[in-house]
């Protein structure tokens, strides 16, 4: 990750702006603060949409769960990767997002896209001043960003790349600065140099008027809040799930999908207990522990062939994912395993089946099980990734608790 570089001083000398010496002089602070007056916050930025009367606000930390189509985002030089799933949700059910990022973690977003991101070539660009740090980037065609824009001036930037997506302002033939695009019914802007919008910037009037088409681009009339996200501010969560980064979320969203399925007595009574075990557990996670996982007796299994596991098979009465119930079921899994071979906390997979081996387990047993922990751990990550949470069909869920529920069997049972 790079910093704004001071030659940026060197466009003000050139554009002849009093009092940017003085400036430079000064303390440095944070890149991109959204207040204050060093030569690189985005206070303008903040003041022209002041002066504008957006709706806006610069949250400290953004869960995702609760923007709605009607609102925009501002990412500004992101130094933690944005959820890249729940932005693209977010964006499919209208909502309009601008990625400023020239070297920070907004690569991941831009995967997403296919769009690609690296050094541009100087040499080919238009210059200020000659200067190969200070390239000019020209609009490509009519659109509202370019509206009174006869040149963007940016200061060390990357370059933006996508093979259908025509570049908003280009450095050069095929080196985008700028990017967008429609994602579902909602838009995306990437500008590949956030400096541009920074208060020395600014001060040029043609990145002046591209800062005011942006800010009126991103809120369109819509009645919705421009959220400014700042390069320390932690975005989580996934669109339309409230506080779902929270520890319980996906507990209780088990407990929900639960209610819909029809289970007999039995089986709702021993999914309840199980649900609640593990809120308990995590409800005093803040306690010390030996494992995230392990618990002395972390549930008491039913004396019938399966325990709960064998139960689990009920929740497919209906054509609904069984995802949830299934990763209920991953956690209880491990427990289990852990407990019967005696393993310790921060147990990596490699020590599972090292230990399977000493208590006599067979290739073919340590196999399945390697195939079947790492299978949970993919679904259980893929949930939070775009395109969303895979699918658990009724057949497939069953599979998986039978082979869990096989494994487990041999391990108190060995040989």
């Amino acid at each position: 990750m790079r910093g704004i570089r001071p030659t940026i001083f060197t466009i003000v000398i050139a554009c002849g702006i009093a009092g940017a010496i003085s400036r430079a002089d000064a303390q440095p602070d944070a890149d991109y603060a959204l207040e204050g007056d060093a030569w690189n916050s985005v206070s303008r930025l903040m003041q022209i949409a002041r002066d504008r009367e957006l709706r806006m606000d610069a949250p400290a930390r953004l869960d995702v769960g609760i923007l709605q189509p009607g609102d925009s985002l501002l990412i500004l030089h992101p130094r933690e990767a944005p959820p890249a799933s729940g932005i693209t949700a977010f964006l499919r059910a209208g909502g309009r997002v601008a990625l400023a990022d020239d070297f920070g973690a907004g690569d991941t977003l831009l995967d997403v896209f296919q769009i690609d991101r690296g050094a541009p070539r100087p040499e080919l660009a238009s210059r200020m001043r000659g200067n190969p740090e200070l390239l000019l980037a020209r609009p490509r065609g009519r659109h509202r960003l370019t509206e009174g824009v006869a040149a963007l001036a940016s200061n060390h930037p990357a370059m933006v790349h996508h093979r259908e997506l025509a570049p908003i302002f280009e450095l050069s033939e095929g080196e985008a600065l700028v990017l967008a695009g429609a994602v579902g019914s909602g838009r995306l802007v990437v500008l590949s140099d956030p400096s541009v919008l920074i208060d020395n910037m600014l001060e040029l009037r043609d990145n002046r008027r591209f800062a005011e088409n942006l800010l009126t681009y991103l809120d369109d009339g819509r009645g919705g809040t421009l959220y400014v996200i700042g390069p320390d501010t932690p975005v989580v969560g996934r669109f339309g799930e409230p506080g779902a980064d929270r520890p319980l979320h996906d507990l209780r969203t088990a407990l929900e999908q639960l209610a819909t399925l029809e289970l007999p007595p039995l089986a709702l009574r021993i999914a309840a207990l199980a649900l609640t075990a593990i809120a308990l557990v995590l409800a005093f996670g803040a306690l010390p522990r030996r494992s995230p996982y392990r618990t002395e007796r972390m549930f008491a299994r039913a004396p019938s062939v399966g325990g709960f596991a064998g139960r689990v098979a009920f929740f497919g009465r209906k054509k609904v994912s069984l995802l949830a119930p299934l990763l209920v079921y991953k956690f209880e899994l491990e427990a289990e395993i852990l407990e019967h071979l005696a393993l310790g906390e921060r147990t990596l997979l490699r020590d599972v089946l090292d230990a399977m081996r000493a208590r006599g387990a067979g290739d073919e047993d340590v196999a399945r099980m390697r195939s079947l922990l790492l299978e949970l751990d993919q679904l259980r990550a893929a949930q939070d990734r775009p395109p969303g949470a895979p699918h658990i069909g009724e057949r497939r869920f069953r599979q998986l608790v039978a082979e869990g529920e096989r494994l487990l069997s041999s391990l108190e049972s060995p040989g």
